[in-house]
């Protein structure tokens, strides 16, 4: 058509009635097949209630090279920009006492820190402590910590520490997901949520990710999680074997958990 047009400087209604082609036909263009961008999209909106912009940025991180106006048009035809937030009401919270175990593995608090690395990427990392002793009992770093993963990491806390009595956490979607509510009441395991806003109520692990977030986030700057890895790691053993605790008279973890054990050799000598 192209070549007919340029040879006899033709017009487009002419070449279309010389070569018998309707008009239509020749603007038509192929369509594109978008079933590979309505599953990825599908799969970030099952996941998350996220909006528009952050779907896309989703999908570009996962290596994805769709331009956002070719996204965004399958977005719009899935009718995902008229989606209703629905808010999921919380129930009730009892404000119950921060008291100090007599022992280990009756009450561990647990929660989230986050930070960015230099490329913009936002990690996250799991602390879990022991209320007894406020060991360090797991501090897992990683980009996502869906109910799934946390589970993990309880599981292989508990496969080397033991089980807890009971679990202090907060309203995070992690912590109330039905996953996770199920994994703990199929294992026995109490939780114990603080009332929503008020972080007081859990302030063994609020002490605990101040003193990590001044000490290792705020103080160096990662390119990847495996440098955050090897200085969270180092830092927690410190952490458990040398930095006293004025709460624990002046010991470590550590040391007040082996002071603790040999008390309790004298009494049952005696």
């Amino acid at each position: 058509m192209e070549e007919l047009q340029e040879e006899s400087d033709t017009s487009i209604i002419r070449a279309c009635r010389v070569l018998d082609l309707h008009r239509s036909g020749y603007y038509y263009k192929h369509k594109k097949d978008d079933s590979e961008v309505i599953d990825a999209i599908k799969a970030k909106v099952e996941i998350s209630r996220d909006g528009f912009w952050k779907i896309y940025c989703r999908l570009r991180s996962d290596g994805h090279q769709w331009n956002h106006k070719r996204v965004y048009r399958v977005y719009k035809l899935m009718n995902l920009n008229y989606r209703r937030r629905l808010k999921r009401r919380l129930p009730n919270r009892e404000k119950e006492a921060l008291l100090v175990p007599e022992n280990r593995n009756i009450s561990w608090s647990m929660d989230f820190v986050s930070d960015v690395l230099t490329n913009g990427r936002r990690f996250r990392v799991l602390n879990i402590i022991d209320d007894f002793n406020r060991e360090a009992i797991a501090m897992e770093v990683g980009l996502s910590m869906p109910s799934e993963r946390v589970i993990n990491v309880l599981e292989n806390v508990i496969w080397s520490s033991g089980k807890p009595q009971s679990i202090r956490v907060d309203n995070g979607p992690e912590f109330i997901s039905d996953i996770f509510r199920n994994w703990c009441n199929g294992n026995d395991v109490k939780i114990k949520y603080i009332q929503p806003g008020k972080p007081t109520q859990n302030s063994f692990i609020e002490r605990f990710n101040g003193s990590y977030r001044k000490s290792i986030l705020d103080a160096y700057l990662f390119n990847n999680l495996s440098q955050v890895r090897e200085l969270t790691e180092e830092w927690m053993r410190d952490y458990n074997e040398n930095r006293p605790h004025e709460s624990l008279g002046d010991l470590s973890p550590k040391e007040y958990l082996e002071n603790m054990r040999n008390q309790t050799e004298i009494k049952e000598v005696i």
